[in-house]
């Protein structure tokens, strides 16, 4: 196995994480690129298309950016009209966001590339250690709140 390092020249779990994130990020770069999406967007975009539609702040953490990212990359997105906001139902000075048809359609599109990558890894890793590193990314993506 390849050593990953930073600045400091030795093997890191930071070095490691980034180095993986930007492997994965690359193989999904054709699908991402074709639509003129960033990883950012489709952090965005693969959360909306999970569920009927959240706040702003939901979203950003969700996402896992900050929030002032998160309504930056949410107005290109709905400039571009792949999201929409709407009031809420039950309170009218909530705001949701959620996918629109055609961010729909572009978030199963690239979620049907991203299905088939997890295959390829899943395939190279085997069945037992694809779920070990999900078990151990969900470990350490959890919130210390």
């Amino acid at each position: 196995m390849r050593s990953v390092s930073i600045i400091s020249g030795y093997s890191t779990l930071h070095g490691a994480l980034r180095s993986a994130e930007r492997n994965w990020v690359g193989r999904l770069e054709s699908a991402l690129s074709a639509d003129n999406l960033t990883a950012d967007h489709w952090a965005i975009l693969s959360q909306l298309s999970t569920d009927d539609g959240m706040t702003m702040s939901e979203l950003a953490a969700q996402a896992r950016l900050a929030p002032s990212s998160a309504t930056r990359h949410a107005d290109n997105l709905a400039e571009r009209g792949l999201i929409f906001r709407v009031a809420a139902t039950d309170d009218r000075r909530r705001i949701l966001i959620g996918l629109s048809s055609l961010g729909a359609k572009l978030a199963a599109r690239i979620r049907a590339q991203e299905k088939l990558a997890e295959e390829e890894l899943r395939c190279r890793l085997g069945n037992r250690r694809y779920g070990e590193l999900l078990t151990a990314l969900a470990v350490i993506g959890e919130h210390d709140d």
